[in-house]
Parts: C-alpha cells; sequence; structure tokens
C-alpha cells in the first residue's frame, strides 16, 4: 500500500544525498587501482572497518527517527526477524544436502574469527545505518517505491565492479541476476521494511545471522546457481509477507477476513511445492524429466513421451550399468537416450559403451565415454511432452543444461 502524504524536508533531502554520495564514494573507492598501492590487511581489516564506523558516527549525529513500530511491539518483531533469519540458514543448509557441501573459505582461527567479526560487523552496520536513514528521510508510511530505491542502491553497491564489467554474454548476465542480484535484491527489499519497522537493529540481526553462518561454519552449501537464485528470492519474499502480517495482526489493523485471504502459510505452500515443481524440472534431484523428440527407441519410448532419468553420480554407478540397461548421454549439446549393446573396457581406450536405438537399424557410430554418461532411464510418462515439441518444433531438444 503507498502512501504519498509524506515529503521529505529540504534538508532531509539533503543530508540523504549526502550519504549516497559518500556510499558511492566509498564503493567507487574500494573498487579503484587506488587500493592496489595499498596493503591489503591494512585496506580490508583497519582501514575500511574505520571507513565504516566514521559512517556510523556520522548518522548517529544527525536527527533521529522514529521507526514504525511501537516499543512495546519491538521484542516480538525482533524475535520473529532472529527466526526468519535461522530459517533462511535451515533452508540453505537443507538445499545443501541435495546440491553438495563444501568447505568454507573463511579463517576459523580465534584470530581469524575475531578479525573477520570485526571486518564484516563494521560493514554490515554501516551500510544498515545508511539504509535506515534513507528509508525513515523519504517515508513515514509504508511505501514500496522507497523500499525498493533503498534495496536497489545496496544492492547495486554490495558488488565489485569487477563483477559487472565480466558480464560479457547473455548467459552470464542471467546467471549472474539469477544467483546474485536478485537475491540480494530481495533480501535487501526485505531490510529495507525491517529498519521501517523496528529500526537498523532489525536488519542488523537479520544479516548478522545469515552473514554469522557464512562466515563461521566451517562447512557450506555449494548450491546450484538455480536453487540459490529460488531460494534466495522467495524466502525473503515469504519473511516480507509473513512479518507484515504478523505486525498488522498485533496491532489490531488486520481484520478477520483480511487475516484469512492474506495468510501467509498458504502462500508458503503454494511457494514450496512451485519450488519442488521447478527443482524437479531443471534437474536439482537425482531423478530428472526429459523429452523424447525423435522415434529411435520406439516402441519403448515414442516421440512426445517424458522420460524419468535416475542420475549417474560415480565410477560405482558407471560399473553398475550392463547391457540392455537404456541410458541418457551427452553428444555436443544433445542428449541422446539409447540402450547399451556391448560393454568394452581394454587398456588402450579404456571403459566405453556401445549403444544403438531400438528402432534403428544399426548402432551408434561413436561410442559413449563414461564422462558423457547422464544417467539411466528408470521410466516413461507417454504424451505428456508434447507441449514441448510443438513449442520447439521438431528438431532435437538441446537439454543440456539438465
Amino acid at each position: 500500500m503507498l502512501k504519498q502524504n509524506y515529503l521529505p524536508t529540504r534538508s532531509k533531502q539533503n543530508r540523504s544525498l549526502l550519504l549516497i554520495s559518500l556510499l558511492i564514494l566509498i564503493y567507487l573507492f574500494e573498487n579503484s587501482t587506488v587500493t592496489s598501492y595499498i596493503d591489503n590487511f591494512i585496506f580490508s581489516y583497519i582501514l575500511k572497518p574505520i571507513i565504516w564506523v566514521g559512517m556510523v558516527f556520522l548518522i548517529w549525529n544527525l536527527p533521529k527517527f522514529r521507526p514504525k513500530a511501537k516499543l512495546k511491539h519491538k521484542s516480538l518483531l525482533y524475535f520473529w526477524t532472529f527466526n526468519f533469519a535461522v530459517i533462511y540458514v535451515i533452508i540453505t543448509i537443507i538445499a545443501g544436502l541435495i546440491d553438495g557441501m563444501g568447505k568454507s573459505p573463511y579463517s576459523h582461527s580465534p584470530k581469524g574469527i575475531f578479525i573477520n567479526i570485526i571486518f564484516v560487523g563494521t560493514y554490515l552496520v554501516g551500510r544498515e545505518f545508511i539504509r535506515n536513514y534513507l528509508v525513515h528521510s523519504f517515508t513515514k508510511e509504508e511505501n514500496y517505491l522507497v523500499f525498493i530505491f533503498a534495496a536497489l542502491i545496496m544492492t547495486i553497491t554490495k558488488f565489485p565492479i569487477s563483477k559487472y564489467l565480466g558480464l560479457n554474454s547473455l548467459k552470464s548476465t542471467v546467471m549472474f541476476i539469477a544467483e546474485f542480484f536478485a537475491p540480494e535484491f530481495a533480501h535487501n527489499i526485505f531490510a529495507s521494511y525491517l529498519v521501517f519497522l523496528v529500526g537498523p537493529l532489525g536488519s542488523i540481526i537479520y544479516f548478522g545471522v545469515i552473514q554469522g553462518f557464512n562466515w563461521l561454519s566451517p562447512i557450506l552449501p555449494d548450491l546450484k546457481w538455480i536453487t540459490t537464485a529460488l531460494v534466495g528470492i522467495l524466502c525473503p519474499v515469504f519473511f516480507l509477507m509473513s512479518l507484515q502480517n504478523i505486525y498488522l495482526k498485533i496491532t489490531k489493523q488486520l481484520k478477520k477476513r483480511e487475516e484469512d485471504d492474506e495468510n501467509p502459510i498458504s502462500w508458503a505452500i503454494t511457494s514450496i511445492v512451485s519450488i519442488l515443481i521447478i527443482w524437479f524440472a531443471v534437474g536439482v534431484f537425482p531423478i530428472y524429466p526429459s523429452v523424447i523428440a525423435t522415434g529411435s527407441m520406439e516402441p519403448m519410448i515414442k516421440p512426445g513421451d517424458v522420460i524419468l532419468v535416475k542420475k549417474v553420480f560415480n565410477i560405482d554407478d558407471i560399473n553398475a550399468l550392463k547391457v540392455g540397461d537404456v541410458i541418457q548421454f551427452k553428444r555436443d549439446s544433445i542428449l541422446i537416450s539409447h540402450r547399451i549393446i556391448d560393454i568394452v573396457n581394454n587398456e588402450t581406450e579404456g571403459l566405453y559403451f556401445k549403444t544403438k536405438g531400438d528402432n534403428n537399424d544399426s548402432s551408434d557410430s561413436e561410442s559413449v565415454k563414461p564422462q558423457d554418461l547422464k544417467g539411466t532411464i528408470v521410466y516413461t510418462v507417454p504424451k505428456v511432452g508434447w507441449p514441448t515439441l510443438f513449442i520447439k518444433g521438431d528438431k532435437n531438444i538441446d537439454l543440456d543444461s539438465l
């Protein structure tokens, strides 16, 4: 709900523009060649914390703003903010158990932890103080245009300039937006609502828990870009809707009928189901779907059928394959599903598979190497892939992203 009945004074506008200018100057300084002449440790762990502490001191001495929520409601809102951050961490861990986990690149010695807390803490507090001042300078009421504006500034200045300059293709741009920019923007929208509601402490709690896990945990989720995009976008949106619902309820602004209509639980269930369907379709799980475009495996598999493919993960899975199994393998950018007719393993060429389509007169001209294997066909769903074939035409479907 947008409110247009609040206009910032000229002095507030000037102070906000000053803070935005300082934030941009800090960002440009951090990404300039000047930093190459400064010792990396001194710059990262001494100079940058001093800069952010200076920003906090500057904002602390500016006129104060009162958050939207009353003091008696803040403790409950802080509690839920902390819970949402923990929920996000748990969801990323669960996703990591599916996609994989990796060793943290950060130091976990007592000295390393202390230094990282200083580095991350000053950076986080400084940015959230800036966010808080910007949001409250431009609105006293719930105004998502202001939240989006603040979120956009904080998101753009989050990533180094080199990251933007490295986007030299449509694919890299799409993946950057999906994996990094859009999730960060979603988190920043929620953080902007938090500072509007309870002040900078709310967003510091939210980001502090998430960043604390990322910097202090020895093992971190190693997520695929599509997983990062889905979790990173949908979770903050759900948190925003839920916290808004909680605030309206405790302030008695939400009527019973509106509460039923805007229940975030039903939205969460729908979102989770949607996420699972998308994950299944793009191959996040051990079994993924694939549309058959040709009749080379008729009568077992016909054009327009969807096959369910069980992924091959390791050498044990490869060694378990036998003559007669129907496998899916990659040739150039095309996925082909044919039957194994022979398995060869010799010293000169190593292990490879000879394959043939059931409906073909001869075997495939090229053998299949283990590195080209995608998985084995475990089930066929007739005809449900026809819409995909209709859209793609008669050409083989490139499913290399699976």
